[in-house]
């Protein structure tokens, strides 16, 4: 019976210290698992799922156009009224190409998106109409109205069109992917026939859309880290356009190209620090800050959204470089025209969620976090963006034009055109995928590694607390037959009421034998 406590401290003892050290050799095989599958290299799944990113998740890219109610009243100052329309959905299909690596374990690719109405998805169709505030019209104002004599020509010169008034009907098609406007059409005729081309910030083709020209066509040449050289700086972009800065801002800080496309960062995720992503539709970089947990087919992942510092300058001096001129915009605003040929065009986060200002010049804006947010769901070991979305909110910053008797009226504010959302997120095939090659692997040996160990320790505690109760009962039973032994040599002879013991009785009849 001995044998039996000794069996299982030993076992239980082997077993806790097998799971034990199953956990560094975890710790350790892990990254370099992580390098095997992630690393961009030739014939690597790393590369095909990079290059061919939606065979494993699905994007798109939701419009929402902002119809205005009442643009009579707002050109004689009147708060704009705007009535949110949509969503307009489109499949957004996305792959990696023109793939060059380079021996310093970098790659140049190229990333093109082409976008198809997806009906199925949309409240209504491109055809839907919308009134809207012109915005060729007022871009050609606000670039012309410190020329000392082309504001004034070209406030005479508008006589001549009567049908072009401050505010347009338009389809979603026409405001998204383009329509020729007369305007432009006109200026396009007097610059070609000019003896000599003009240089301007601005393509002029006599066509107008936010996307006009966008569509099956790429946001530049990128070069990221491969992770050959580690998986620290993994993704990380080191150029844009072969460029390391973008030329927008007032200092280096803010010129910096800093982070990632926003797709897939390095593993191992500390949700303490900062997550940095390139943005070249603003032209910057922006971060994220930890929000909260979440999860998808039980799989664990940190959310990170934009912090509403961000958007502000005043008392965020780091964000100052970010003004353009000597003039901050308001929380809640960021200034693009640098980065649109002067375009007086500012981005906020939809429905001007943080810019209570600009929201409080217009009627119909109901900010939510839920629906407006930015943000991007992580999964912290892998560093891959499983969930995300991008939004941003498109407005004319519009105010009275000298010399331009159409905005002698108008009211300072930021006008709402129309917001987007550009979501991705990875399918049933890229979870099942996911899980078959990283996700098991980081769940089933520290599984089995704790469950070593508390067997081990059950055996082993188990054990000790047979020998404890077993070295206690012998300890007891030792105990009893001494006293016992004791008891017995200190019996009396005679007993409490002075009979004799038997023997003693037995010798002492003889008499009564005679008799």
């Amino acid at each position: 019976m001995k044998f039996s406590h000794f069996a299982s401290i030993i076992s239980g003892g082997v077993v806790l210290i097998l799971g034990a050290i199953l956990i560094p050799i975890f710790n350790y095989i892990l990254p370099i698992e992580l390098a095997k599958s992630l690393t961009l290299k030739d014939n690597t799944k790393g590369l095909t799922a990079w290059e061919h990113p939606m065979d494993t998740s699905d994007a798109y890219i939701t419009f929402y156009v902002f119809d205005v109610q009442n643009p009579n009243d707002v050109l004689q100052g009147a708060k704009p009224v705007l009535v949110e329309k949509g969503p307009y959905v489109y499949y957004a299909g996305k792959y990696r190409t023109d793939v060059e690596f380079e021996p310093n374990g970098t790659v140049y690719f190229r990333a093109p998106r082409t976008m198809v109405f997806d009906k199925s998805k949309s409240k209504g169709s491109e055809n839907d109409t919308f009134t809207t505030i012109n915005v060729p019209l007022y871009t050609i104002m606000t670039m012309i109205k410190n020329h000392p004599v082309a504001d004034v020509i070209f406030g005479e010169g508008l006589k001549l069109f009567p049908n072009i008034t401050m505010f347009k009907n338009l389809t979603v098609y026409e405001i998204l992917w383009g329509y020729e406007d007369p305007i432009l059409k006109t200026i396009k005729d007097i610059l070609d026939a000019l003896p000599v081309p003009l240089n301007l910030p601005i393509k002029i083709d006599g066509y107008f859309g936010f996307f006009y020209q966008k569509n099956n066509t790429d946001t530049g040449l990128f070069n990221v880290n491969t992770g050959e050289n580690g998986m620290k700086d993994f993704m990380f972009i080191n150029s844009w356009n072969k460029e390391t800065h973008v030329p927008y801002w007032k200092s280096e800080y803010c010129n910096r190209i800093n982070g990632t496309d926003g797709q897939v960062y390095h593993p191992f995720v500390d949700k303490a620090k900062r997550m940095y992503m390139f943005v070249s539709d603003l032209g910057r970089s922006i971060y994220l800050t930890y929000k909260k947990g979440v999860e998808l087919e039980g799989i664990p992942l940190y959310r990170f959204t934009p912090p509403p510092e961000l958007w502000m300058y005043e008392d965020h001096p780091e964000n100052e470089c970010f003004c353009v001129g000597d003039v901050c915009p308001h929380p809640g605003a960021l200034n693009i025209s640098a980065c649109q040929g002067g375009a007086p065009v500012f981005v906020s986060l939809p429905h001007f969620l943080y810019g209570d200002y600009y929201r409080g010049l217009v009627e119909g804006m109901k900010p939510s976090q839920e629906a407006h947010d930015t943000y991007i769901d992580v999964e912290k070991t892998s560093g891959i963006v499983m969930e995300g979305s991008k939004r941003i909110q498109l407005n004319l910053a519009v105010e009275r034009i000298e010399h331009i008797v159409e905005t002698k009226n108008l009211s300072t504010l930021l006008f709402p055109v129309i917001w987007l959302d550009q979501s991705a997120n990875i399918n049933e095939k890229g979870i099942k995928q996911f899980k078959q090659e990283l996700f098991y692997l980081q769940i089933s040996i520290p599984i089995v590694a704790y469950c070593l160990i508390a067997i081990g320790s059950l055996f082993f505690l188990l054990g000790v607390i047979i020998l404890i109760v077993r070295k206690q009962r012998s300890r007891r039973l030792r105990a009893s037959s001494a006293d016992a032994k004791l008891v017995d040599e200190k019996s009396p002879l005679l007993s409490d009421d002075g009979a004799s013991t038997s023997s003693t009785a037995s010798l002492s009849r003889p008499d009564n034998v005679a008799a």
